[in-house]
């Protein structure tokens, strides 16, 4: 039996380390070169995929047992996995935690800063101050999605003087709120958070739920001049209500890496609001070298668990599409 390797930068160490764990296991490994389209035929006899794969090829494999991909989100890359119930995706939600993390305080300090104003000046030889500016420190964050992106991010607001407020699909009674949070609310519950939210947080997965969970209606409840960042799926967020918003000034600022449609159009609108910081869905993938160590390391602790026929972690429910317990799998969460 095989495993197949496709679309993930794994450098020559890391290659060789999962190399060595697949033949410790008994497996051979068949690597993909970038651009190269794997066929169904070259892909009979493996067991385990990792990496990116065309969606419509999964069904097609009767040796797969078990997809995992390199993503954290799984709402357009591996929805075909469940056209059969012999085999497990797992995702690696818990590695980029600290990348993405990073990137948005970097968005919510350059929106609160006025970078984007006084990058306009430096571009036309302005020397001009652009008047106050906001602090994260002492200001209401709303997060909402507390996987482990949204908790990686809450933690450094906390420790920057930020009261944070927590917003999770679900709220179990006696789970017992992070040290890091003022409160955690259940997201029946975010409408009476967002009249006093200075920022509002959203990393969340693309699903039928979550879409345009943020509209014209939802940005109305937003408190005046509240700041938006969104690093989960560009759906999450109706983007011509956005517009409005910002134009508005309802909405201060909007730091955007991912957008709906995705990639934006040249001609959208969003392009040219002077409060919206816009990056090409890169805030996480494989930029930051840790993230790929994250990745390694997710998958080896899995392989071992599958060679030991052991429930795997991180498997992605086939009804919520999100990470979780289920089968006696955890998710596993990177800390700071």
């Amino acid at each position: 039996m095989k495993i197949a390797f496709r679309h993930v930068p794994f450098t020559p160490a890391q290659r060789a380390e999962l190399d060595e764990m697949a033949r410790a296991g008994g497996y051979e490994t068949l690597w993909y070169a970038d651009g190269a389209t794997p066929q169904a035929e070259e892909l009979k006899d493996c067991e385990v995929l990792m990496g990116y794969f065309p969606p419509a090829l999964l069904p097609e494999l009767p040796a797969l047992k078990w997809l995992q991909t390199p993503a954290a989100g799984v709402d357009k890359l591996c929805g075909n996995i469940f056209a059969r119930d012999d085999a497990v995706l797992t995702n690696c939600s818990g590695a980029f935690g600290v990348a993405i993390a990073e990137y948005m305080v970097t968005g919510i300090l350059m929106l609160m800063r006025l970078m984007p104003e006084y990058a306009s000046n430096q571009q036309h030889h302005v020397w001009k101050c652009m008047g106050s500016c906001r602090s994260i420190y002492g200001s209401t964050i709303t997060v909402v999605g507390m996987g482990d992106i949204g908790s990686n991010f809450a933690r450094r607001a906390h420790m920057l003087g930020a009261e944070v407020v927590g917003v999770r699909r679900t709220v179990h009674p006696g789970t017992p709120c992070p040290d890091y949070c003022l409160r955690v609310v259940a997201q029946s519950q975010l409408d009476d958070e967002l009249p006093e939210a200075d920022l509002i947080a959203l990393s969340l997965p693309g699903t039928p739920e979550t879409n345009k969970l943020f509209n014209a209606e939802r940005f109305a409840r937003c408190k005046d001049g509240a700041i938006l960042i969104n690093v989960g799926r560009g759906t999450t967020v109706d983007s011509d209500a956005l517009v409005e918003a910002l134009r508005s000034g309802k909405i201060f600022g909007a730091g955007l890496d991912v957008t709906d449609p995705e990639p934006l159009p040249a001609d959208h609108p969003l392009w040219g609001e002077p409060g919206a910081i816009i990056t090409p869905h890169n805030s996480g993938k494989f930029s930051l070298p840790k993230t790929l160590d994250n990745i390694v390391d997710i998958f080896i602790h899995n392989l071992k668990r599958y060679a030991e026929g052991l429930p795997l972690d991180n498997q992605v429910s086939r009804t919520t599409r999100y990470a979780a317990d289920q089968n006696g799998g955890r998710r596993l969460l990177s800390t700071l």
